[in-house]
């Protein structure tokens, strides 16, 4: 397992032509990525102010992301 924060410049070209164009601009966001056996699980952006940071906002893929790496981690801990 291999978690990076990255730059907009660090992601590929598919990758930047896909992430959303949130807040004042994806380029300017940073990425977080999780990497299983050199294989992208999840890309990430921080593009929200503070201020979205609310109940409402959709922010499942966390959840989601702990759910992968810990169903990973049991599976690698049976091998």
């Amino acid at each position: 397992m291999n978690i990076t924060i990255e730059d907009f410049e660090d992601l590929t070209e598919e990758e930047k032509n896909n992430v959303p164009n949130n807040g004042a601009g994806k380029e300017y966001a940073n990425y977080i990525r999780i990497k299983h056996n050199g294989e992208t699980l999840f890309l990430e952006s921080d593009a929200m102010e503070p201020e979205d940071a609310i109940f409402i906002r959709d922010l499942s893929w966390i959840v989601d992301a702990i759910n992968k790496c810990y169903e990973i981690g049991l599976a690698e801990g049976k091998g």
